[in-house]
């Protein structure tokens, strides 16, 4: 199934912020970090079952649903693949993703702006650059924005904060419930309550393949990827489903 995200009315703010406020509930699949082509084996079906499940109106991505590794200001593992050949395994794992997801608001990233960042610190300058949509190739109902806002929620990729906290420390920046992917070791809901409002604050893991050798460097980390999703029921309400949880409700 769909989402249908054109049936509300969104609108631009400052800050990047693309927010929109109803007074029905639409219910949001957040979907977390993928960074395709290393996406995780069980990736897609989850997010089909997910959407089988739990009938969302809205599909947000939450960010680095490309890797980009080639583009990394970071050392290169001499035995991965090339820019070239990343880009057309990249192009092949979303196109599966736009199959399964047709339309969706994404969270710009620091792994998918790569070669943004990468043209930058070239001093290319950005009207020479394609769009997110045009760089992906990206179907016109899919959209890249800083930040998403749904009747008092916000959805942000995370960085540049860190740690098993950064979710806490981002909705209290916002004053509002706040969904975030990025931190790659942690996932799920906190819920803070005060006599005049409650809010929650999620960190919905990673969709990622562990095992990917672009992710050697975890190894060395006692905190391993935690694989799930988000739904948002509200902007008081929100659940993270644990990876685990899915394959053994599917037997596997």
């Amino acid at each position: 199934m769909g989402t249908h995200f054109g049936y509300y009315n969104f609108r631009k703010r400052d800050y990047g912020v693309y927010e929109m406020t109803t007074e029905d509930q639409p219910v949001v699949l957040a979907i977390p970090d993928l960074h395709c082509p290393y996406q995780n084996e069980h990736a897609w079906d989850m997010i089909k079952w997910a959407q089988d499940t739990y009938q969302p109106d809205i599909t947000v991505c939450l960010g680095d649903e490309a890797e980009f590794a080639s583009l990394s200001f970071h050392s290169k593992d001499p035995d991965a693949p090339g820019a070239g050949d990343e880009y057309s395994r990249t192009l092949e794992a979303l196109g599966e993703l736009y199959e399964v997801v047709p339309e969706a608001l994404c969270c710009i990233s620091n792994h998918t702006s790569r070669p943004f960042r990468v043209a930058h610190a070239a001093s290319v300058p950005s009207m020479m650059m394609k769009s997110y949509e045009e760089i992906l190739h990206a179907p016109d109902s899919w959209k890249w924005h800083q930040r998403i806002v749904i009747n008092d929620v916000c959805y942000i990729h995370g960085d540049p904060k860190s740690g098993k906290n950064a979710h806490i420390a981002w909705m209290q920046e916002h004053r509002m419930s706040t969904v975030i992917g990025h931190i790659h070791g942690h996932g799920g809901v906190y819920t803070s309550a005060s006599p005049f409002r409650k809010s929650f604050a999620m960190n919905a893991g990673c969709l990622l393949n562990p095992q990917a050798d672009c992710f050697k460097y975890g190894t060395k980390y006692a905190n391993k990827a935690t694989l799930g999703i988000g739904i948002i029921h509200s902007s008081t309400d929100a659940e993270f489903i644990p990876m685990e949880r899915y394959l053994k409700r599917r037997g596997k």
